[in-house]
């Protein structure tokens, strides 16, 4: 009996590592889940940013986590303030960067385009920030779950030895 105590203690043990160290691989493995190659659209997750004349859909291309290039797609925007936007070389200022450094990138909207300036670096850091949390979701989860498991399975030891013992 009392070897299958320690054998339980010892799988408890175990299974919290395991958790641990999951968590923790993952968090030294943030390009583990990104596609070599995808095509993210803004159209579904930023339908609220606004430019002049509505909302500015993008496509952002992305090669081995990196964003390679963007198109703007159909909108209602005036042509003059995007000719400003492309001019400006605004999208391209986002390329070769990884979501995280997209999000935090300071840029400036251009001037005489503000409004759909604005709304394509909004539109481009929104999607960033979805598409870093869909390929590199929080290790903590794992953790969390060894630590759940650790606690069922000794509350469960503690109930046996009460009964049993």
């Amino acid at each position: 009996m009392k070897t299958i105590k320690i054998l339980n203690y010892i799988f408890v043990a175990a299974l919290g590592f395991f958790a641990v160290m999951f968590g923790i691989n993952r968090l030294g493995n943030n390009t583990a889940n990104q596609a070599v190659e995808a095509t993210l659209y803004t159209a579904e997750y930023c339908s609220d940013i606004i430019g002049f004349n509505g909302p500015i859909p993008l496509a952002i291309n992305m090669i081995d986590g990196k964003i390679a290039s963007i198109e703007i797609l159909d909108n209602e925007e005036t042509p003059r303030f995007l000719k400003r936007v492309t001019d400006a070389n605004l999208v391209e200022k986002f390329y070769g960067l990884t979501p995280k450094e997209a999000v935090s990138l300071d840029i400036d909207a251009v001037s005489g385009a503000t409004y759909s300036s604005t709304a394509i670096i909004k539109s481009v850091k929104t999607r960033m920030e979805i598409y870093d949390k869909d390929v590199n979701p929080s290790p903590w989860t794992w953790q969390l779950f060894g630590i759940i498991a650790c606690a069922v399975a000794l509350c469960i030891l503690s109930f046996f030895k009460k009964t049993n013992g």
